[in-house]
């Protein structure tokens, strides 16, 4: 990832202009529970949610300025510069991932969610909070189109990710009754 997360200042300001983004991440945050792993902790706004309330927390990123800035504001999470596909921990070592518009941008989500299986515990389940294609088709063609400019200029997002779908094709079970969906925002509970 070479975007905006790349400029911890610029990603703080940028959250801050989208409140309905981060109500989402904190109804996302407040369903954790033990050791959890924050996938894409970014500068930490996660993390500083889940400190307080869970066991304890790790956070892992591709980009070492922003773990700086998230070591400042939680000094007590284990911090480790690393992307989803390759993550440093035993197999499971935690009862909860979670993972806030962070999947659009891996390079391979499918050895990512791969990876968040193995490191999770029996029990344990997945938390995600993402964009999605879209299902009218005017609006899917166009993200579509958009996809190869929008992916460079944001450092990988893409657009266009049936996200859920891979979710599950991974071997996760996304919980019905914890999907939330609004436009082409998702957010659920998948066990896997």
């Amino acid at each position: 990832m070479r975007g905006v997360e790349q400029v911890p200042w610029l990603y703080d300001a940028l959250i801050r202009l989208f409140p309905g983004l981060a109500r989402w991440r904190s109804e996302l945050m407040r369903q954790a529970r033990g050791r959890v792993l924050e996938v894409g902790c970014g500068t930490g706004l996660g993390l500083r949610e889940l400190a307080g309330q869970t066991e304890r927390v790790w956070g892992i990123d591709p980009a070492a300025g922003s773990l700086q800035r998230a070591a400042g504001r939680v000094p007590s999470a284990g911090l480790a510069v690393a992307s989803a596909e390759y993550l440093p921990f035993a197999d499971d070592s935690f009862d909860c991932v979670v993972s806030s518009l962070v999947f659009c941008s891996v390079g391979d989500p499918e050895r990512g969610l791969a990876e968040i299986r193995r490191v999770l515990a029996p029990g344990g389940f997945l938390l995600m909070f993402e964009h999605v294609q879209a299902r009218s088709q005017p609006f899917a063609g166009l993200l579509n189109t958009i996809q190869p400019a929008w992916t460079t200029i944001t450092g990988g997002c893409h657009p266009n990710r049936h996200t859920e779908c891979i979710v599950e094709k991974a071997g996760f079970r996304i919980d019905p009754d914890s999907r939330r969906a609004s436009g082409l925002m998702r957010m659920f509970l998948a066990y896997p």
